[in-house]
């Protein structure tokens, strides 16, 4: 049975302090759908187009680890989160974040602010039926021709999924609901969003860069 948005959030207020160092470890097969979860990172902001001075939203911000890799590379990071918690843990880690509470069906910023829109490990934790209007959120707040990186848990097919709850046994969590690549590509087009490039970055790991149209 998938959480409410309100268990998600005591969860992650509770799981903040400790949650950069749970995840240091999850590279091997023992780490479940997370397995590969620092390439991951690795491999998907190596694909974001950020150049210094652009403007980035992570949504889902967490403790910052995604926006860090690109607030190396010069871009101004913003992040939004539904947990005090981890935003208090993120601006103790990255005091130059801009840093809100919000989430994806409520960003808290104006639109066609961002040039960049990134999430990680996030995007899972909204209810299907909110899926489509977390979609439009995110393009409401990019700017035109603003580009879209969407890093998580994802499967190819419902197939794929199976199997993977098959192989992961007891490490798996009933009260998450992944997304399938294909509904999500779909969400993604009916909310405006053109020119999505796909690729998978773990067993369990999928990215999409999309754009908004100019």
């Amino acid at each position: 049975m998938p959480r409410t948005p309100e268990e998600s959030r005591a969860l992650f207020d509770r799981w903040a302090r400790t949650y950069d160092l749970d995840l240091a470890g999850q590279d091997g097969p023992e780490a479940g759908p997370l397995a590969g979860y620092a390439e991951t990172l690795r491999i998907a902001a190596d694909q974001v187009p950020v150049a210094p001075g652009m403007s980035v939203l992570d949504v889902g911000i967490g403790t910052g680890a995604f926006a860090a890799r690109l607030r190396g590379r010069g871009a101004r990071v913003s992040g939004v989160d539904p947990s005090p918690a981890m935003l208090d843990a993120c601006r103790g880690k990255h005091p130059g974040f801009t840093l809100r509470v919000g989430d994806f069906n409520a960003i808290p910023f104006d639109s066609g602010e961002f040039d960049m829109v990134i999430s990680s490990f996030a995007f899972h934790e909204v209810r299907p039926g909110g899926r489509l209007a977390a979609c439009r959120e995110l393009a409401r707040v990019l700017k035109p021709g603003g580009a879209l990186c969407l890093v998580d848990i994802m499967f190819a097919s419902p197939a794929a999924l199976a199997a993977a709850r098959e192989a992961i046994g007891e490490r798996w969590d009933d009260e998450e609901d992944y997304p399938l690549v294909g509904d999500l590509d779909q969400l993604l087009h009916e909310a405006g969003f053109g020119g999505s490039r796909w690729r998978q970055t773990a067993p369990c790991h999928w990215m999409v860069l999309a754009r908004k149209p100019a």
